[in-house]
């Protein structure tokens, strides 16, 4: 999540009257009072009917899905359900942007522009929270071997891949022993001049959240009292191939960038294993919803998965197998807890909160050298 998304939902929230509006009924129009509750496989079938009828929908999905990725995931969604539909993608950009349209038009009770949304998770508890999230019965419409986990938010939304951040180095001239294995760590006089830190502040709120904002802002100085710099992403990664630093702070998938390129390099966890989760949701009032549904479901399943590390990069660590899941387990294995913003709802409302918001500026205002 960036500062720019956070700022925006925060302002919306704040802007938002009255109690949450209620979550439309996972299978499209209410049913009577009186009607007996569908076993699973009617409620599927009941969907798969409806999403035939309506045949398109409107996704704004990660930005790296590709024409060819699309077209697969069109003959994914005609395997599993015997149904084809048109996805009409539209790259999701910028979380914080899409999030600001979907409420605009919840509240005023317009047509949603996107059937199906991906987001990040704190993202997407706001959005929850203020009724822009359709709740829906996702285990009858799962494909087969889908984790359990993949289920969030009480029916909200599905996990469609897991990103990582953590420490990028060079194996070249740092041992495994002497990897740094906290923040702290990385402002030893030996690092002098060799780290590099991810410049948005936000992404170091797990360690407000974990070790509290006092010994965060301290160990945050520290490094850039030992020299470190602040960049973004790709110049991480240029100035990391160019030896220029030996060590950044960063995403796993930018290490995967490096490692493809045959960068030396290794990812590891500083302090705890930092996951964020990122969510498919139907939107409250869509158009396509039933289609949403099945694309949703999809994405999260086995053959969505398998299509999401092959265009994306990553996957759901809550598939035992994959790269995300072994590195979460390494970590734990290396005596590294785990911290995801699905398990801290506290957390997410800290954030959000004024006292969130002035964490973040301070640590703005450290990474700038202050």
């Amino acid at each position: 999540m960036d500062r720019v998304t956070l700022g925006l939902i925060a302002s919306l929230l704040a802007l938002a009257c009255g109690p949450a509006a209620a979550p439309a009924p996972s299978g499209g129009a209410a049913p009577a009072a009186a009607s007996a509750p569908l076993s699973d496989a009617a409620y599927r079938q009941q969907v798969i009917d409806a999403a035939r009828a309506e045949g398109e929908v409107n996704a704004a999905l990660h930005t790296s899905w590709t024409p060819d990725g699309i077209q697969r995931l069109e003959d994914a969604l005609e395997r599993e359900y015997g149904v084809r539909i048109r996805i009409n993608f539209t790259p999701i950009v910028n979380y914080g942007q899409r999030s600001a349209e979907l409420l605009t038009e919840v509240g005023a009770g317009a047509t949603p522009s996107f059937d199906v949304y991906q987001i990040s998770d704190v993202t997407a508890a706001v959005l929850r929270r203020v009724g822009a999230v359709e709740t829906v019965n996702w285990a009858p419409l799962l494909p087969a071997g889908t984790p359990a986990g993949s289920m969030a938010g009480e029916g909200a939304y599905v996990v469609v891949y897991t990103d990582h951040f953590g420490l990028m180095s060079d194996p070249t001239t740092i041992s495994d022993a002497d990897v740094p294995r906290s923040l702290k760590d990385l402002g030893n006089a030996r690092w002098r001049g060799k780290v590099m830190l991810f410049v948005s502040a936000n992404v170091y709120l797990p360690w407000v959240i974990r070790l509290g904002k006092e010994e965060t802002y301290a160990a945050l100085s520290a490094l850039v009292q030992n020299g470190a710099v602040a960049d973004t992403y790709p110049n991480q990664l240029t100035r990391f191939a160019a030896r220029e630093y030996s060590l950044a702070t960063t995403g796993v998938t930018f290490q995967q960038i490096a490692q493809a390129r045959g960068i030396p390099s290794r990812f590891t966890p500083i302090d705890f294993s930092a996951n964020t989760d990122h969510y498919a949701f139907v939107a409250r009032g869509a158009a396509h919803p039933n289609a949403a549904k099945l694309l949703a479901a999809v994405l999260a399943g086995p053959e969505g998965q398998r299509l999401e590390v092959e265009y994306i990069g990553v996957g759901n660590r809550y598939y035992p197998d994959n790269r995300e899941s072994k590195l979460e387990q390494e970590a734990l294995a290396a005596g590294f807890p785990s911290f995801a913003w699905a398990d801290n709802p506290d957390a997410i409302t800290f954030v959000l909160s004024p006292e969130g918001e002035e964490v973040q500026r301070e640590m703005e205002r450290i990474l700038k050298g202050g």
